[in-house]
C-alpha cells in the first residue's frame, strides 16, 4: 500500500494506490493524479519493488483521482497494459465523458475563479487513457499468485474490488472507506447519471463476504485489518455510508 500526498481542488489529500509484484509482473492498482509519479516511484523503490519493470496498471474505477496520473506513468513505461471494467472502460478511454463530470460538479466549482475552473477542467480533459484489457466480474488475473476481479457497482457503474488470494488482501477502491477509524461503505453521493446510487453500492458489497479477508486497502483511508469480515458485515447490515458530515 502506497501513500500519495497531493492536493485536489486546493484540498490536501492522501491516496492509497496498491503495488504488487512477482518475478514477471509489477502491477499498480490506481495511479493518483498528475504529479503523483515521483512519490509512487520513490515509495515503490523503498519497498524493494522493481518499479522499472512496471508492466500492468489496473483501475478500480473511472474517477479522476484514480486515473489521471496514468499519463505520466505511461510516458515512462510505454508497454504497460491497462485494465479496467467494461462499464468504466469507455469513460477512461475518453469515448464517453467521465461520469463525475456532471452539472452538479460544475455547480460546485462555479464560485471559483475562471482560472481555477480552467485548471480543474484541464485535468479532466487530459485524463483519457487507452484500456488494453476489459475486465468482468469473476475474472482471475494471474499476477502474484492470483487476483480475482469483483464487480461492485454503485460509486461508478464499473467499479471493481480486487482480492489477492495469497495475502487475503482486498483492494477496495472507493467501495469501502475508513472514517474516524471505522470501516464504512461508499460515498453517499449518488451517481444518477450511471443509473446507480450509493445504496446499490452497499448491496454490491455482499459479494465481498464470500472471501476470507485478512486486510482491506481503501483508497481513501488506507489499511483496515481489525476483523475485516465482521466489520464488513456491519457496514452492510447497518448501511453505513461515507459522509463528510459523520
Amino acid at each position: 500500500m502506497l501513500a500519495v500526498h497531493t492536493q485536489v481542488m486546493g484540498v490536501p489529500r492522501v491516496f492509497h494506490p496498491t503495488l504488487m509484484w512477482d518475478k514477471e509482473n509489477v502491477v499498480l492498482i490506481d495511479t493518483g493524479v498528475p504529479g503523483s509519479l515521483e512519490e509512487i516511484r520513490n515509495q515503490a523503490e523503498a519497498a524493494g519493488a522493481p518499479y522499472a519493470r512496471l508492466n500492468h496498471i489496473v483501475f478500480t474505477q473511472q474517477d479522476i483521482d484514480h486515473i489521471s496520473g496514468a499519463a505520466e506513468l505511461l510516458a515512462g513505461h510505454p508497454g504497460v497494459a491497462v485494465h479496467a471494467h467494461e462499464k468504466d472502460a469507455p469513460h477512461i478511454r475518453g469515448d464517453k465523458k467521465l461520469s463525475r463530470l456532471t452539472d452538479a460538479f460544475m455547480e460546485r466549482i462555479s464560485d471559483r475563479s475562471e482560472e481555477e475552473q480552467a485548471r480543474i477542467l484541464r485535468v479532466f480533459d487530459n485524463a483519457a487513457t487507452p484500456v488494453d484489457r476489459v475486465l468482468r466480474d469473476g475474472d482471475r488475473l494471474p499476477f502474484c499468485g492470483g487476483v480475482t476481479v469483483i464487480h461492485t457497482p454503485g460509486h461508478t457503474a464499473g467499479h471493481i474490488c480486487l482480492y489477492h488470494h495469497a495475502s487475503r488482501t482486498l483492494v477496495a477502491g472507493d467501495a469501502l472507506n475508513i472514517l474516524h477509524g471505522e470501516l464504512v461503505g461508499p460515498n453517499e453521493d449518488p451517481m444518477a447519471e450511471d443509473g446507480v446510487v450509493a445504496e446499490d453500492a452497499v448491496s454490491a458489497l455482499e459479494k465481498l463476504t464470500e472471501y476470507d479477508i485478512a486486510a482491506i486497502i481503501t483508497y481513501h483511508g488506507g489499511l483496515f485489518d481489525a476483523e475485516p469480515n465482521k466489520n464488513l458485515d456491519e457496514v452492510i447490515a447497518h448501511r453505513k455510508l461515507y459522509s463528510y458530515r459523520r
